[in-house]
């Protein structure tokens, strides 16, 4: 099994939070959350886990429409931002702090939902395994999965190997790239300028996995019926598609 030393200071250090609240797809919460629904219709008052649900920005909406809402998060930093914002949205969430390769057997969820590349491809591929199967374990029969990541092709054609991001407040991100093509990992390196501040390094990698890949792994831990999209909408997958959706069932 890996160990998470990238993972706790990325995400541990508050870097990720910081950051990534600034970039436009994770102010658009409430339009996935509607996607999604749209394309699982899941009962009214379905229990829901959040798996790798960061800081609630999916589970709060969700929680708003009345479903029951488990979020499972391996970074303490972000569990806590998740309970404090519950709180002010005035809405119930179960908060699990927790590595998801040992999701808890007895939340027993209808749905789960793993969006904006999170958990799955961070480790190695034994590890998303692992997890998945620990998933598995933790959803009643006939319960879905989704697990919305990167799309492979997308990377292939668009794939630059450094990057500016104008942000907010005057904030800059730069990103260094490069893709190992025996391994099929993206290694990123960000750096975060904010005025008057010194700036602010990490770096990270993520497995980047083809679609015949994921199915194999989530078939390996167990679920079945494997469906692909190119978007959260439902779109159709093909090489244009800057996402790779995948919904599949516990039997």
């Amino acid at each position: 099994m890996s160990d998470t030393k990238w993972i706790d200071e990325f995400f541990g250090s508050g870097f990720y939070a910081d950051v990534y609240q600034l970039l436009p797809r994770i102010k658009q919460a409430e339009e996935e959350v509607e996607a999604v629904l749209s394309l699982l219709k899941p009962q009214p008052h379905a229990q829901i886990l959040d798996w790798c649900g960061g800081w609630g920005r999916h589970a709060i909406p969700l929680a708003k429409r009345g479903f029951r809402v488990t979020l499972l998060d391996y970074t303490p930093l972000h569990v806590e931002m998740a309970g404090k914002l519950a709180v002010a949205a005035g809405v119930s969430l179960e908060l699990i702090q927790a590595d998801f390769r040992y999701t808890p057997p007895t939340i027993q969820a209808d749905l789960a939902l793993n969006l904006f590349t999170s958990g799955i491809g961070f480790m190695q591929p034994e590890d998303d395994e692992a997890a998945l199967r620990s998933l598995y374990a933790a959803l009643k029969p006939g319960a879905k999965i989704l697990v919305d990541t990167m799309s492979v092709y997308w990377i292939a054609r668009e794939y630059r190997a450094n990057s500016w991001q104008e942000l907010e407040g005057e904030r800059r991100l730069l990103e260094e790239r490069h893709f190992d093509y025996l391994t099929g990992r993206n290694y990123n390196r960000m750096v975060f300028l904010e005025p008057g501040l010194s700036e602010r390094e990490r770096s990270f990698d993520v497995k980047v996995y083809t679609p015949h890949e994921l199915a194999t792994t989530v078939a390996r831990a167990g679920f079945v019926n494997p469906r692909v999209f190119g978007d959260l909408k439902g779109g159709e997958f093909d090489f244009e598609s800057r996402r790779l959706v995948l919904v599949a069932e516990k039997p």
